[in-house]
């Protein structure tokens, strides 16, 4: 999904809380009202959205052969509501599609990649028919059903990443990560499952224990260990994740064309297996969400106390 009125997702890397000021007083009273919120943010658990949070979008930009995909909702720490969801899926038709496009990268504008799923949008939006998508323009950006990509995406990730972007960035081909990534798959901790493909793609990649180790837990890991289990290729220092991805995409972008298509084919004519797995998500992770526990750890988050979860 193009938007021709947004400058470069690199131009918007960071987003000021506070505009210029005319005079310092006034910017003084602004900094100190956005450390606040800061500060606040910092006290809650970071998948609870902000109430002034406006609704997401991905910025898209061509660069030759390569597709920049920009998450950009940092008000509302890039959580992935219906509009990034369906703005995703439309971005990877337009690299599948486009003739000119080679690889796609995937990123986060803002002090994040994301923190996952915005479970009451995502409820909201099936509800009102919104999802699942079915224009046809369109591509799962988890990779659960047909039409499948089938050009390469390299993603590059900073800051959080947790739940469902863990899942968007491991259902990437090279993925790069900045030394200051905070990783997360414990959907467990709030009352639902990895409903994006971590049950499959993480114990694959990582192994069984590695997986089961963090996904049974809760527990958090860092890009070293993201190195170690095998799901990261490259560490950057922290804002130069993009610069690397980009580096690597203009490799695979110089490469014969249809031998890479090729060799991502072949590559998943291994994994054909993986598809009732994907399929079953479908499924199973809506109905989690519909269930008692996931609306007790929102309103625990929202309590300051520990959930108490009753399996119902």
């Amino acid at each position: 999904m193009t938007d021709d009125n947004n400058t470069s997702p690199t131009n918007l890397a960071r987003r000021d809380l506070i505009g210029i000021s005319a005079g310092a007083a006034v910017f003084a009273a602004g900094l100190g009202a956005a450390q606040a919120q800061t500060a606040q943010l910092s006290k809650t658990p970071p998948w609870l959205i902000p109430p002034q949070a406006k609704p997401g979008r991905v910025v898209v930009e061509k660069r030759g052969a390569v597709l920049l995909i920009g998450i950009d909702r940092p008000d509302g720490r890039n959580l992935l509501d219906a509009p990034v969801l369906i703005g995703l899926g439309k971005a990877y038709y337009q690299l599948d599609r486009d003739d000119d496009l080679r690889v796609g990268i995937l990123h986060g504008l803002g002090p994040d990649f994301s923190f996952g799923l915005d479970g009451p949008a995502f409820v909201a939006a099936r509800a009102a028919g919104i999802l699942p998508v079915k224009d046809p323009d369109y591509i799962h950006p988890f990779g659960l059903y047909a039409p499948f990509r089938t050009k390469p995406l390299v993603a590059a990730v900073h800051g959080g990443v947790w739940y469902g972007a863990h899942e968007l960035f491991l259902a990437a081909d090279i993925r790069v990560a900045a030394n200051d990534a905070s990783f997360s798959q414990g959907e467990v901790a709030r009352g639902v499952f990895p409903g994006g493909g971590a049950t499959v793609r993480f114990t694959r990649e990582a192994g069984w224990g590695n997986a089961m180790r963090y996904m049974l837990t809760g527990d958090t890991w860092g890009a070293e260990e993201a190195r170690r289990m095998g799901l990261v290729c490259e560490i950057t220092e922290p804002g130069k994740q993009l610069d690397r991805a980009i580096e690597l995409a203009q490799k695979v972008a110089a490469a014969a064309p249809l031998g890479v298509r090729a060799t991502l084919a072949s590559a998943h004519q291994s994994l054909t297996g993986e598809e009732a797995a994907f399929a079953s998500l479908l499924v199973d992770f809506p109905r989690i969400t519909q269930t008692a526990d996931p609306k007790e750890a929102r309103r625990a988050a929202e309590e300051g106390r520990a959930p108490v979860f009753k399996g119902n």
